[in-house]
C-alpha cells in the first residue's frame, strides 16, 4: 500500500495527466503585411502585437507575418472572413479593388495632416470607410499616415505639370492616381515598390510617384531629384480587421484589441509626420535634392487639372464625394 509522500506524488501526477499540457491561448490573431521587417510599419505591427499579448496576459496569441511571408496584401484582404488572417494593414489604394468608392481617400488635395489632426476627424472617417467594405466582412479601424508622395527622377525636377508630359510614372495603383497621372500628361505604370529601382534603371519607367520611404528604397544613386507638390497626395495605410472575428471575441478581449488599436492610431499620425521628415532629411544628407512647388501659376495648374481628374470619380460616386466635401468643411479651417 502506498502511503505518505509516495501517495501524494501519485495523486499529483494523476492531476497533471488529467489536466494535460499547459492551456493554450484563448484566441489566435494573425496579422500580415508585405513590407520588409525593417520598415517602420512592420516594426509598429510587431510592437502592436506585443502590446496585445501583454495586455491580454497571453490569452490572445498574436502571430505576425512580414514581407508577404503568408499573404500579399490583396490575398490577405481576400482571406478576411476565412479564419486565415484577422488583421491586415494594406496601402489604402488596395481597398479600391474591393470597393471602388474607397478611392475617396486618394483624391488629390483631400486628405491632409491639418484635417486629420482635428479632434474627431480620424474616427469619423474610419466609420465612413468601414461602411464601404462592411459587406465583405471587414471593419476599418483607422488610417495610418505613410507619407507625402513626391515625384522622383534621376536627373530633373518637376516644376510644372508640363514636365510630366509623356513620362512613364510608377504609381502605387488605384484608379484615382492613374487618372491623375493621365491628366498631367503622364503614363501611369503600376508596379510593386520592390521593383521601382530596377524599373527605373531598365527604362520600364522614367520616374516614380512615391513617399520619402520609397526614395530611400531607390536611393539617390537611382533617383537624385525629388519634387513635392504640397498637398497633392498623402499615402495612407488602412488598418482592416475581420469584423465577425472582432465581434465574436469575449468582451474583455475585444476591448483590449479596440483600445490598443485606438491608442496606436492616435499616436501614429504624428509619428508618421516626424518619420517622413526624418527620412527626407536623410535622403538630402546623402546627396538627394528636393524641389517644392510654391504657390503660383504652376501650383494653380496642378490644382486645376487635379479637379478635372476627380470628375470621373464624382460622376460614379456623387454621394461619396459630397460626403467627403462635407467632411472637409466640418474639420477644415
Amino acid at each position: 500500500m502506498l502511503r505518505g509522500p509516495s501517495l501524494a506524488l501519485m495523486l499529483l501526477s494523476s492531476v497533471a495527466l488529467a489536466a494535460g499540457p499547459a492551456a493554450a491561448a484563448d484566441v489566435e490573431m494573425v496579422l500580415t503585411n508585405q513590407i520588409a521587417p525593417n520598415h517602420w510599419a512592420s516594426k509598429l505591427m510587431d510592437e502592436y502585437a506585443a502590446t496585445i499579448e501583454e495586455k491580454s496576459g497571453g490569452r490572445i496569441d498574436v502571430q505576425v507575418y512580414n514581407s508577404g511571408a503568408l499573404f500579399k496584401d490583396k490575398e490577405a484582404l481576400a482571406s478576411i472572413g476565412t479564419g486565415a488572417v484577422q488583421m491586415v494593414w494594406p496601402v489604402s489604394v488596395q481597398l479600391e479593388s474591393i470597393a471602388p468608392e474607397y478611392g475617396v481617400v486618394s483624391l488629390p488635395f483631400t486628405i491632409t495632416d491639418e484635417l486629420m489632426s482635428k479632434e474627431g476627424a480620424a474616427p469619423e472617417l474610419a466609420d465612413t470607410l468601414s461602411a464601404m467594405v462592411s459587406g465583405r466582412g471587414m471593419q476599418v479601424m483607422g488610417l495610418m499616415r505613410a507619407g507625402d508622395l513626391v515625384f522622383l527622377f534621376p536627373d530633373k525636377f518637376i516644376e510644372s505639370h508640363e514636365d510630366l508630359a509623356g513620362a512613364k510614372i510608377r504609381v502605387t495603383g488605384g484608379k484615382v492616381l492613374q487618372e491623375l497621372m493621365n491628366m498631367y500628361g503622364a503614363s501611369p505604370v503600376t508596379m510593386p515598390a520592390t521593383e521601382m529601382a530596377t524599373g527605373l534603371m531598365q527604362g520600364a519607367i522614367d520616374g516614380i510617384f512615391t513617399s520619402y520611404g520609397g526614395w530611400e528604397m531607390v536611393g539617390v544613386s537611382g533617383a537624385q531629384k525629388a519634387s513635392l507638390v504640397p498637398g497633392l497626395s498623402l499615402v495612407t495605410y488602412t488598418v482592416v480587421v475581420d469584423k465577425a472575428w472582432l465581434e465574436g471575441l469575449p468582451d474583455d478581449l475585444r476591448q483590449i484589441v479596440e483600445d490598443t488599436t485606438d491608442e496606436m492610431l492616435a499616436s501614429q499620425w504624428q509619428r508618421g509626420i516626424e518619420g517622413d521628415r526624418s527620412t527626407r532629411e536623410k535622403m538630402i544628407a546623402e546627396g538627394g535634392s528636393l524641389h517644392i512647388v510654391e504657390d503660383g501659376p504652376a501650383m494653380d495648374a496642378f490644382r486645376t487639372l487635379a479637379e478635372e481628374a476627380k470628375q470621373s470619380f464624382i460622376d460614379a460616386y456623387p454621394e461619396v464625394y459630397e460626403s467627403a466635401k462635407a467632411f472637409q468643411a466640418k474639420y477644415g479651417d
